[in-house]
């Protein structure tokens, strides 16, 4: 493999160079695609590595794992010696993009070991599924090869296919870095907005795609291909061009612009059950000299809702049960991972519960007899999209949060540590019905968060759809701030709702009954809110499910104040029932 290193001329360019700094597997084929990393930024002030905001500032090369001779394995499991925190290493790395594991000593002196032992480029692999900035530390300044920081998941992945041979990748700015070349990125490409489909409410969706001509040549012939392979075949096959890109510049393939796809849309209930996957193409009339991003795709599938179906952004099993790849959580009192759903179509079904995929590192924390909950809420706030100038998503200020309803709850306690990784169901307390254009929140809470955190996928990128439409996708509750884009490289929670058709059971919507309280959490007082007026009664529970408060209340135009001074500190359930007999359920957490 040819070592390349190459400082250019800044380019004129019709797109920002940041934009284009990527992190991307070239061969094997399995470990093609981008990554999300961070990598060690000279404008920082406390390392000399490259500035891969220079346009065509890269290294594209081999693999090789660090080895500074000491025995041992780490907490994680991995070799002590790959840690390259003990002197120098011994093994040549002459022409090679060293792969080290974070742990004891400073990004620094590991990147210095590794420039010292002749790598091109250092690769830092993190303990947990995040992605953290790395400080240069006392050696930083003497390091001048790219050092780039990726997540666990991606550096397990990378040094699982080491071991059956060469793998080769590209760290740094595409641009200028080829004469001929085009290509994109999976967080510039709208995919199917569930990865498992219910037949019930999914109508297709509008594929496209941002192209970008990284190369130092314009190109006048450039073709996009865009296609859906279904369950009998392909179901659909559209194509964007021949069309021209200058050096340098996009073309952007979006809804409502001049070049666009067509929207596939079979109807509802004419799509065949089964696997989909989602392919663009590019092509720019000759031969490109780095390929390795002119094909992306995705997955997705359909299942039948008419009985029992399923619901989800990450990818199902044929069964519908979610999928997961990594476990990110960074809380510390409490975290809910979330899904929004609104869908024009929502009315057609009922949710009865949900699937997901809790973990916990069994070898220091038990996962048995920990506390699970499963919040359906609405979305009430009255914001548009993230770009409404009436509201801030910003987490500091989260105003745009304010009028979370829960509709329904359940609880899940595990029963062993066997059920780490696996899936685990959380059923509602009362099955609810789905309102058209609602938007929802279907969360999994947790305040254990010492030891529980819940599955996400990351196979699909849903970074595009939110750029392009704006709404959120999976936002995150920690420690009492809401982060609307979620977790970055993980935009996809292993949730999955059982829905079936409502009129199996005759639910309509007048059987709804929405309640809320805030603030939640509270100290000593909170405000209950229900979809109703009058007089009711109020059940406190605490977990155990002792009642430790019941009252008359009088909701009067649908909302009263209740003394919560009494309570001690913790998780408790209030249930709220009208003369009618219906009934509304909420969590609520007193300081």
């Amino acid at each position: 493999m040819k070592k390349i290193l190459l400082l250019l001329t800044v380019l004129s360019s019709g797109f920002m160079a940041n934009s284009q700094v990527v992190f991307s597997g070239v061969s094997p084929v399995s470990i093609q695609g981008n990554y999300d990393f961070a990598w060690a930024d000279p404008a920082g002030g406390d390392w000399s590595c490259p500035d891969f905001l220079v346009p065509g500032t890269f290294v594209e090369d081999t693999l090789m794992i660090v080895d500074d001779g000491t025995p041992g394995l780490n907490l994680q499991g991995n070799p002590l010696s790959a840690e390259a925190c003990n002197g120098p290493l011994i093994n040549d790395l002459t022409g090679k993009i060293a792969v080290i594991y974070r742990n004891t000593c400073e990004f620094g002196y590991k990147a210095l070991q590794a420039q010292d032992a002749g790598a091109v480029a250092a690769i830092i692999i993190n303990r947990e599924d995040e992605i953290v900035q790395m400080g240069g530390g006392v050696e930083g300044l003497n390091v001048t090869i790219p050092c780039v920081f990726v997540t666990s998941l991606t550096g397990n992945q990378l040094v699982t296919e080491m071991s059956n041979g060469p793998v080769v990748v590209f760290l740094g700015s595409k641009v200028g870095a080829y004469v001929n070349d085009i290509g994109a990125n999976s967080g510039q490409a709208l995919v199917s907005p569930y990865g498992g489909a219910n037949s019930l409410q999914y109508d297709g969706f509008e594929p496209g795609i941002q192209v970008y001509n990284y190369g130092t040549d314009d190109q006048t012939a450039v073709s996009i291909n865009a296609k859906i392979d279904g369950p009998s075949g392909t179901v659909y096959d559209e194509t964007v061009g021949p069309v021209a890109i200058v050096s340098g510049d996009t073309l952007a393939i979006f809804p409502g612009n001049t070049d666009a796809f067509p929207a596939w849309s079979e109807g509802i209930g004419n799509y065949e059950n089964g696997e989909y996957t989602l392919t663009y193409t590019m092509d720019l009339g000759g031969t490109d000299d780095s390929d390795f991003d002119n094909v992306l795709s995705s997955s997705f599938s359909i299942t039948d809702g008419t009985t029992i179906g399923t619901l989800a952004v990450s990818p199902v099993d044929a069964s519908g049960m979610p999928m997961a790849n990594t476990y990110p959580s960074n809380a510390t009192t409490e975290y809910q991972g979330c899904v929004m759903i609104q869908e024009p179509n929502s009315s057609t079904m009922a949710v009865q519960g949900m699937y997901f995929i809790p973990h916990t590192d069994t070898s220091v924390n038990d996962l048995a007899g920990s506390e699970i909950f499963g919040n359906a809420y609405q979305w009430d706030d009255g914001w548009v999209d993230l770009d409404d100038p009436n509201y801030d998503f910003a987490a500091a200020t989260t105003n745009a949060f304010n009028a979370l309803n829960i509709v329904t709850f359940g609880t899940h306690y595990p029963a062993s540590n066997d059920d780490v990784d696996d899936v685990a169901y959380i059923e509602f307390v009362t099955p609810f019905l789905m309102v058209d254009n609602q938007r929802y929140l279907f969360c999994l809470q947790t305040f254990e968060t010492a030891t529980i955190s819940f599955g996400y996928d990351n196979t699909i990128n849903y970074d595009g759809n939110e750029g392009i439409y704006r709404q959120p996708v999976a936002p995150v509750h920690i420690d009492g701030q809401w982060y609307s884009g979620g977790w970055s490289g993980a935009s996809a929670p292993a949730l999955s709702l059982k829905t079936f058709d409502p009129a199996e059971v005759g639910i309509t919507d007048a059987d709804i009954l929405v309640g809320g309280a805030f603030p939640n959490p509270t100290t000593d007082a909170v405000t209950i809110t229900v979809n109703a007026t009058g007089a009711a009664t109020l059940n406190v529970t605490d977990i155990s499910g002792k009642i430790v408060m019941n009252s008359l209340v009088d909701l009067g135009t649908g909302s009263t104040k209740v003394n919560t001074s009494q309570l001690e500190a913790g998780v408790y359930v209030f249930t709220v029932i009208m003369e009618n007999g219906k009934t509304a359920q909420f969590n609520l957490v007193k300081q």
